[in-house]
């Protein structure tokens, strides 16, 4: 093989590896509990890809019966039956590996990680949704369906994206009185008294407070006080996983190199040979 032959066929190689960076579509998609012991657990989380056109709330506006059933039983059905009908793209919900018995909610600490298969062209943005517990009402997620580019308009990913969820970026759905009766997860007891709010940032858990859970833990006054500045609730981080063949082809262009460098190297200690 010459080195003009070399040349074409690594760039052959690099050609086909840039396509496939282009059109890879697995994404991993990891979701971490930031709180200390004692703070606030979350429910399993749901996620979604899509074109920019899903908008699961309006901060401000009166939540939908799907998002009502996330924040206040951590129930992502509704929104999942939601996103099909209006074929918005590629959902899923991520588990954490424990929890409270039969609940796999994210504790303190916790962390989960899933692989997706999304369309790199049309599902270029990221929203998600979950129930902070104990709480009545809590949730998180972001009102702004455009607000995580993952893909370019081309389908390029954008690189690895972390979002930071603070305490004021926990929602207050407006569907029941914050009160701490009836609270989903919690020992507290009582019934929950219904509310026609709208949904806006949440004041806090009140009464719920020093109180403990079904896992019997305690949510601490400190730790569970997510109306502190800077207090951190969850990291949610997207990465590309490299496809297969887009690994062989990248083997495939080192390789060529290699031949490329070793057949120079040869070249040149000939031309020196010849030349003494």
């Amino acid at each position: 093989m010459n080195i003009k032959t070399s040349h074409t066929l690594l760039a052959i190689a690099l050609g086909l590896g840039i396509q496939a960076n282009a059109a890879a579509s697995r994404i991993s998609v990891t979701v971490e509990n930031l709180t200390a012991t004692g703070g606030v657990y979350f429910t399993p989380v749901w996620v979604g890809f899509h074109d920019g056109s899903f908008d699961t709330f309006d901060v401000g506006g009166a939540a939908s019966a799907s998002i009502e059933a996330i924040a206040e039983g951590g129930d992502a059905s509704g929104i999942r039956t939601d996103f099909a009908t209006a074929a918005a793209g590629t959902d899923d919900v991520i588990f954490a590996p424990d929890g409270f018995p039969g609940a796999p909610v994210f504790d303190p600490g916790d962390s989960a990680s899933l692989v997706l298969d999304v369309d790199a062209n049309s599902d270029r943005y990221f929203s998600f949704a979950s129930m902070i517990i104990p709480s009545n009402d809590a949730f998180i997620g972001n009102d702004n369906a455009t607000a995580y580019e993952i893909f370019d308009a081309t389908g390029v990913f954008n690189g690895t994206l972390e979002i930071l969820v603070l305490g004021n970026q926990v929602w207050d759905a407006g569907t029941e009185v914050n009160d701490g009766m009836g609270a989903a997860f919690s020992v507290l007891g009582g019934t929950s008294t219904d509310e026609m709010a709208m949904i806006g940032v949440h004041s806090g858990l009140g009464v719920l407070l020093g109180t403990d859970t079904l896992a019997g833990t305690t949510i601490d006054t400190i730790a569970g006080d997510f109306t502190q500045a800077g207090y951190q609730v969850a990291r949610i981080t997207i990465n590309q996983v490299p496809e297969p063949h887009l690994l062989a082809m990248f083997g495939l262009g080192l390789g060529l190199m290699r031949v490329v460098g070793a057949k120079r190297d040869s070249g040149s200690k000939l031309d020196g040979g010849l030349a003494a």
